[in-house]
């Protein structure tokens, strides 16, 4: 299986998911804070933590954050983006987090816009171990993502997402579902004043079930259920099944 995601994660990534995300972050951040209780001094994990889109708003409000990626871009650009945030409440780390960290007892460890899927099941079940590992024992565990049912029912309407950021590129998906292997197959385009270009990825693309099983592995207990990074309970009805789905683990 190809390590696609060892080079996705570029300057590219940053032009094309790195942008216009401030109000989407401000909710996640409001909704984060409330859901998990989070108050200043709370130590968090963020992993991964891409760029520090999470990381930095979280320690600006005093919590204590640790940010672990395997990307050194990615760990590169959120360092030179703290906005004065000081390395005794927010601290970056580049590691791979299908191997344990050698940092614990986090109050909350967050996984957080579908890094779930990119390897094999064995990949994830390692990370969700090596979050579960990170966390005390009344620690929280939570992970959003897309999910199957969501994402096939945009494929049965023929969604081919497309997007134009604030400085004018366009950015269009076109995705493709293998059934058998579970995987979404995906080609971003995009063209504007920078320039254009491509990435593609291989997403292996869960149930519901199938993640809580997976946690379950992993040494995590199913707390509760919600809608993507939001306090609301998940409901998979509607013409998007529920959208994207959070789910709040503790150690078993």
């Amino acid at each position: 299986m190809s390590a696609w995601w060892q080079s996705f994660f570029d300057d590219d990534y940053l032009h094309v998911w790195g942008t216009d995300r401030k109000e989407r972050t401000a909710r996640e951040v409001d909704a984060l804070w409330t859901l998990l209780a989070l108050q200043p001094g709370s130590r968090v994990l963020d992993a991964p933590c891409g760029y520090g889109r999470l990381s930095q708003p979280l320690a600006a409000r005093g919590a204590h954050v640790l940010g672990v990626d395997q990307s050194a871009s990615m760990i590169g650009h959120a360092e030179r983006n703290r906005d004065g945030v000081g390395s005794d409440r927010l601290r970056y780390r580049q590691h791979d987090l299908r191997t344990p960290l050698d940092d614990g007892g986090f109050d909350t460890a967050l996984n957080i816009y579908s890094s779930l899927g990119y390897g094999s099941e064995d990949d994830d079940l390692a990370i969700l171990a090596t979050l579960r590992r990170a966390v005390h024992k009344d620690g929280r565990v939570f992970v959003e993502t897309m999910h199957r049912d969501v994402a096939v029912t945009y494929l049965a309407r023929e969604v081919r997402p497309a997007e134009r950021l604030s400085d004018g590129t366009l950015v269009i998906e076109q995705p493709r579902f293998d059934a058998v292997a579970g995987r979404v197959e995906t080609v971003w385009y995009w063209s504007g004043p920078r320039g254009a270009g491509e990435k593609s990825a291989s997403i292996r693309m869960y149930t519901i079930t199938e993640l809580v099983a997976l946690m379950a592995r992993a040494g995590l207990a199913l707390v509760s259920a919600h809608q993507g990074c939001s306090p609301a309970p998940f409901k998979a009805e509607g013409p998007d099944m529920g959208g994207r789905v959070g789910l709040l683990a503790r150690p078993a």
